[in-house]
């Protein structure tokens, strides 16, 4: 991963990062972060990059021209053109998805203005995306930037030592994180929670995933809207890919997720209903139907209901157009809205993420349509 981070203070940059995990990370050779001075391509001999503003006003604003030949001078270095991510608090307020988006780019070019801002006609030109660290104001975007960077580094392969640091994030499942305890036992009378202590993986996870779901309800309720519990629905085929795949989709979107196989016909005649905060994800096997029974295979999940749930649908490339409609039809009909629908053809661990990925973003703007 390749940071180039176009500034009037590159020292400000090169202050944080080559510092802790991110500096190690950069002496390893896992990431590189390259400040690039935008004054070095200022077109007057004061090497000067502001002007007045036009109409007036206090302030001075950071000319178009010498933040273009920046950029352009990083297309030509690459070869191509690169996201270039403009930090300004007019903008979305960076989230822990839009992180693992950026995370995924080989280079990231990130643009921070100074004074009053940038000449506007440049930011149409040149930026992909807009980034807020917080809904304030801050004497320049380098401070943002380094936020991104630290952010983002994480999830670039060798940079974490454990792995699970950045596959489990606090808020991976748009929740908060749990209470973390360690030694003693007891400090100024307060013990740590008996389950914690008791070795049950099982129900540590459920005691983890109930605090976060009540940390969030008392310190941020707003992002509770955009959570979901998921429900990993498989048809057991033994040999068939799709399986797999969407528990390797449902272990990428959650830590919490829960698995149940509705070739069990205990749990087929079980109605479950899902709220409007619950994600499906089911995988339709190619041997889901019985042709000498002529069964159809949507009668397997009749008893799954949603309330306006959003769902996923991960087919096997050899199941018919029948089986396909069959199963969206009876979904929709049962109350739930599918917002993707997936081949599970032979996918590495990259494009799991991918789709996993994609999967998280509508389910965060599920409840904005």
């Amino acid at each position: 991963m390749r940071f180039h981070v176009l500034t009037l203070f590159p020292e400000m940059i090169e202050g944080i990062v080559n510092t802790s995990i991110t500096g190690r990370a950069i002496k390893n050779g896992y990431m590189s972060v390259d400040t690039v001075n935008i004054r070095d391509y200022s077109t007057k001999k004061t090497m000067r990059v502001d002007d007045y503003p036009y109409g007036g006003g206090a302030g001075m604003v950071m000319e178009a021209e010498p933040v273009f030949r920046a950029v352009s001078a990083i297309e030509d270095k690459i070869g191509r053109k690169p996201r270039v991510v403009y930090l300004t608090p007019q903008a979305e307020v960076l989230n822990q998805t839009k992180v693992e988006e950026l995370a995924v780019e080989e280079d990231l070019v990130l643009l921070c203005g100074h004074y009053e801002g940038i000449d506007d006609r440049v930011l149409q030109e040149v930026v992909t995306d807009y980034v807020s660290i917080g809904d304030y104001v801050l004497t320049g975007g380098e401070l943002g930037a380094a936020v991104l960077i630290d952010a983002v580094s994480r999830f670039v392969p060798g940079v974490l030592s454990n792995e699970e640091s950045s596959q489990f994030e606090s808020m991976q499942d748009n929740l908060l994180e749990y209470p973390q305890y360690t030694r003693p036992e007891e400090w100024h009378g307060v013990r740590v929670p008996p389950v914690l202590l008791s070795g049950d993986h099982t129900k540590i996870e459920a005691w983890r995933y109930e605090q976060s779901v009540l940390r969030t309800q008392e310190r941020r309720p707003d992002l509770l809207r955009n959570s979901y519990r998921v429900l990993c629905v498989t048809y057991g085929d033994e040999g068939d890919e799709t399986d797999a795949l969407v528990m390797s989709l449902t272990e990428t979107i959650t830590r919490y997720g829960e698995y149940q196989d509705y070739a069990r016909r205990k749990l087929q005649k079980t109605r479950r209903a899902l709220g409007a905060n619950e994600l499906l994800i089911l995988g339709v096997p190619a041997g889901i139907t019985d042709p000498e029974k002529d069964v159809d295979a949507a009668v397997r999940f009749r008893n799954l209901r949603g309330t306006a749930s959003p769902a996923v649908l991960v087919f096997s490339p050899r199941a018919g157009e029948e089986v396909r409609k069959s199963i969206r039809d009876c979904l929709t009909k049962n109350g739930f809205v599918i917002i993707g629908v997936y081949e599970a053809e032979e996918t590495g661990v990259e494009k799991i993420r991918e789709i996993g990925l994609e999967i998280r973003k509508k389910a965060l703007h599920f409840h904005d349509r």
